[in-house]
């Protein structure tokens, strides 16, 4: 079957095949192709072309039995469509049928923290952990639950939209349109927007280039800029509070955080955590564990893997 995650920015395809041979996290790296990836391109068409042409390569002209695809959201997953994908710019987009057209393969979509959190869940270091959350942050933010094997979708589909929860009705604009959201502050597309915002001339005081994107704001904070510092602690600020209710609603018994920042950041997490367990209830606060996703930049992959899997009804943890 072929595993999809599809990025705001790149977009990573893999085939995989469970022997049963292995489980956990064995069970996804003896059973996946090397993983090939590529910018996404935001013409749909022009992608679902490429991933045809670099999935004819991977399987080797073999059949596709399954495809399972992740993407950002919101989705409506009976009909495979996005509704609006505010990091990608697409709307109403019917990506299951334009995929299942070219792969000549059914399609199973869910959106990316979903997938993230049923691939940690079956794969990773969120196994046996009920309930279980899995937060990616990376250009966007979202989140995805397992509870009691199978994944919290809630009566309208949209459960685990923790990056649009608003924070600061009177903070900076978000992607979606509102203001002051959770993924306004810390999410990476958000703070290239900030970054160009603070610094309109693109120099700092110093006379050096001005941060252009997320990765720029982390390396002028930890280089002194005191203006660069304050966009970084406004994204501790908003992720902690994030991470503060998901703790007082769901009482998980794990939050595992994943993403390009969450993974590649790992100091904005450990304060994010701490502003959290200081943000709900002493009980609440004590009980908080946060982990590193342990699939790492894969948490999603093998979630679609597992989307996959269920179009062929082998995996339990998918909702059918």
């Amino acid at each position: 079957m072929l595993a999809l995650d599809i990025g705001a920015t790149k977009t990573l395809l893999a085939t995989w095949s469970h022997s049963g041979a292995a489980d956990g996290a064995d069970a996804w790296r003896r059973g996946r192709s090397p993983t090939i990836r590529f910018p996404t391109d935001r013409d749909p068409e022009r992608l679902a072309a490429r991933i045809a042409a670099e999935a004819r390569i991977i399987a080797r002209d073999r059949p596709i039995a399954a495809v399972g695809c992740a993407v950002p959201g919101p989705l409506d997953r009976a009909k495979g469509a996005i509704v609006h994908s505010p990091n990608l710019g697409w709307h109403h987009l019917p990506l299951g049928e334009l995929l299942a057209d070219r792969l000549g393969a059914p399609v199973g979509l869910d959106d990316d923290a979903s997938a993230g959190a049923l691939g940690e869940a079956r794969y990773g270091v969120g196994r046996g952990a009920d309930p279980f959350a899995y937060l990616t942050v990376s250009s966007g933010i979202g989140m995805g639950v397992i509870v009691g094997g199978r994944s919290l979708r809630g009566a309208h589909g949209l459960a685990g939209e923790i990056g649009h929860l608003v924070v600061d009705p009177s903070g900076p604009r978000c992607a979606c349109g509102r203001r002051g959201d959770v993924e306004a502050f810390a999410g990476g597309a958000s703070l290239a927007r900030r970054a160009r915002a603070a610094w309109p001339s693109a120099t700092l005081e110093d006379g050096r280039s001005a941060p252009r994107d997320a990765d720029g704001v982390f390396w002028a904070a930890r280089a002194g800029d005191p203006l660069a510092a304050s966009l970084v602690e406004e994204a501790a600020q908003a992720l902690g509070l994030a991470l503060a209710a998901v703790g007082a609603v769901l009482d998980p018994a794990m939050i595992a955080v994943g993403g390009a920042i969450g993974i590649g950041r790992p100091t904005l997490i450990r304060r994010a955590t701490a502003i959290g367990r200081r943000r709900c209830i002493a009980e609440t606060g004590r009980s908080l564990v946060v982990v590193t996703a342990s699939l790492g930049e894969e948490s999603v992959l093998a979630g679609a893997a597992a989307l996959g899997a269920d179009l062929r009804g082998r995996d339990p943890l998918v909702e059918a």
